[in-house]
């Protein structure tokens, strides 16, 4: 078996385990209109620190999968730490160097840059947490 099969697998069982709370009012709420991807997300923002994450992700298995382990991966780090951890995923899904360390698992996500079309998919969940924490300014 391929890394590449490897990672599509860890996508797939992880889309299945992404949240999709109802329930989830303010924040931000960003959509994919190529594919249908719909993500709301708010938290608590204090001391550096997200409380009383709720999110609710609706879309392809690709950005299903991406939110479920955005979600894992960003589990006790700070806004910094999370800020940095955007910052990877958007350089490696635009070919440039990034930390697979500080990446982990998120890796698998590089097999979709071969598909220019749902890189979309694969950052939008991160383009809303980076929003919630920073406000709208995308170009920090």
């Amino acid at each position: 078996m391929d890394l590449t099969s490897i990672y599509q697998r860890i996508i797939l069982q992880k889309a299945q385990e992404c949240p999709n709370s109802h329930e989830v009012t303010g924040g931000v709420h960003l959509t994919n209109p190529t594919c249908g991807d719909d993500i709301k997300i708010t938290a608590d923002i204090s001391r550096n620190q997200l409380t009383n994450l709720r999110v609710a992700c609706d879309g392809c298995i690709i950005c299903k999968g991406a939110t479920a382990m955005m979600l894992e991966a960003i589990e006790n780090l700070s806004t910094d730490e999370i800020n940095q951890l955007v910052l990877n995923m958007s350089k490696m899904m635009t070919h440039e160097d990034f930390d697979d360390q500080l990446l982990g698992d998120l890796v698998a996500f590089q097999a979709v840059v071969k598909l220019p079309i749902r890189i979309k998919c694969a950052m939008l969940p991160f383009k809303a947490i980076y929003q919630l924490i920073n406000g709208d300014d995308t170009h920090r």
